[in-house]
């Protein structure tokens, strides 16, 4: 298992270093938005101040290798924390420590093989993670946990417009998560647990500028129907089984200049880890730069 992890990770590296070759197509955006107000204890209501911070940037790096081979790479990063006042026993106002509201590590690569036929071949290679694992209130574990995506098949074009374009691929992948130094509950020692599983997987990627380029629009929905997993023995009622899905929708709109106001929706549905779908949504005003 070590080895086919190091397998990967080091296949992952390969695909990404060629993004340091000439002639590729980049592009990239950051944003940054920031919320804040504050109460002094002479203050008669009830209210409490908060701050509110979220960093997030995503690039892109395309390149048509050759007649046959495309590379598209791509890389999310977000980060947010949010301070918020609370009371103590006197009724005074504190600062309490800040708490993690975003967190994300998304690397995917993938090379299709453009044959120009009714479909393309691909392969591809993702890693998932986030930067600081709070779970365990006694240790900090950064980049943790990690899951790494080997996936193959077919891949399509649908629309390919100057603003608009939706893509979809359809293939096998196989999925491997390392969970480091988590605590055991029994035996009180920290370990590290992995877990794979192997199945269908369905990605379809849709993109949307609307003149004069002010507002744009990114959709990606990822569903995944596991075949197999290591742990099946684990999971009560076969949970393992159902299928697992990931739908995030991003609307971003340039009021001014460096201005703009972002609208983030995801919803996710794994039953392994929660038997409802799991919604995620935000709105902010801030700071959106085009780096590339």
């Amino acid at each position: 298992m070590r080895f086919k992890l190091s397998m990967l990770f080091l296949v992952t590296l390969i695909l990404c270093s060629s993004l340091f070759a000439e002639d590729w197509k980049y592009t990239s955006i950051f944003n940054l938005a920031l919320t804040q107000n504050a109460y002094n204890n002479n203050w008669a209501g009830t209210e409490l101040g908060s701050i509110s911070w979220a960093a997030s940037t995503n690039s892109t790096a395309d390149k048509q290798l050759n007649s046959f081979l495309l590379s598209k790479n791509t890389l999310q990063l977000a980060f947010g924390q949010t301070h918020q006042q609370k009371l103590d026993t006197a009724g005074q106002r504190y600062w309490n420590k800040p708490e993690k509201s975003t967190d994300k590590i998304d690397l995917e690569s993938i090379m299709r093989f453009t044959l120009h036929g009714y479909v393309d071949p691909f392969i591809g290679a993702d890693l998932q993670s986030q930067f600081i694992d709070s779970s365990d209130p006694t240790k900090t574990r950064i980049v943790n946990p990690m899951q790494f995506i080997e996936s193959g098949g077919i891949a399509k074009t649908f629309l390919n417009k100057e603003n608009q374009t939706l893509n979809a691929r359809l293939g096998l992948a196989m999925r491997e998560r390392i969970d480091r130094e988590k605590l055991d509950a029994v035996s009180q020692t920290r370990k590290t647990y992995t877990e794979s599983d192997a199945g269908g997987e369905f990605v379809a990627i849709y993109n949307q500028v609307f003149k004069p380029k002010d507002i744009t629009f990114n959709s990606k929905l990822q569903l995944f129907q596991p075949f197999f997993n290591s742990k099946s023995k684990d999971f009560p009622n076969n949970d393992w089984k159902a299928m697992d899905m990931t739908w995030e929708n991003n609307l971003n709109m340039k009021l001014y200049k460096a201005v703009s106001i972002g609208l983030y929706i995801e919803m996710l549905y794994n039953k392994e880890q929660q038997k409802a779908v799991q919604f995620k949504e935000t709105l902010g005003m801030g700071f959106s730069y085009q780096l590339l």
